[in-house]
């Protein structure tokens, strides 16, 4: 008898399941990542900064880097770790700027050696999520300009090239 409510437990829930569908996710298409990465090195460029431009999925995969010819060194480790670092720490602070992230955890020291603590991310303006409809898809992170707040701009003008793509139902 016991066995019974259990095997019609388990046959409603997989109905429910089956029911309600797959979960429907936004990605950020290959294509859509360039354009926003050729954007934000244009805009660089157009100021007069040479510098690298990587854009993630939302997985932290990376879909593009673009540099410049005649940036840093180091520029492109800069442009993928800011990106990186927006992506780790956006979901449980809601932030979405790497700037935002840094202002908020350099105030705290213990919170500045944990970080320091994990490999591949760094406290410094230049990346922006990249979000549809709410739903973060992304992120684009710029290295290697005369300033942080140049960095941002460049990675501002690349979403902005793709707003309308990102905003489409």
């Amino acid at each position: 008898m016991r066995q019974s409510f259990i095997v019609a437990g388990f046959a409603t829930l997989a109905h429910s399941a089956a029911a309600q569908g797959l979960p429907q996710e936004r990605y950020l298409p290959l294509d859509v990542a360039i354009e926003a990465a050729s954007a934000a090195l244009a805009q660089c460029k157009t100021d007069g900064h040479a510098v690298s431009v990587e854009v993630m999925n939302h997985h932290a995969r990376v879909l593009v880097t673009f540099h410049d010819p005649f940036t840093t060194i180091h520029s492109a480790y800069s442009a993928h770790a800011k990106a990186y670092t927006v992506l780790s720490y956006s979901r449980a602070s809601g932030d979405t700027t790497s700037a935002q992230i840094a202002a908020r955890i350099t105030k705290n020291p213990v919170d500045v050696a944990r970080i320091q603590g994990i490999p591949g991310l760094i406290l410094a303006p230049g990346a922006v999520l990249i979000k549809a409809n709410g739903q973060t898809v992304g992120a684009i992170g710029v290295g290697g300009s005369m300033g942080p707040t140049q960095d941002e701009k460049c990675a501002y003008a690349g979403i902005a090239k793709i707003q309308s793509i990102l905003d489409a139902k």
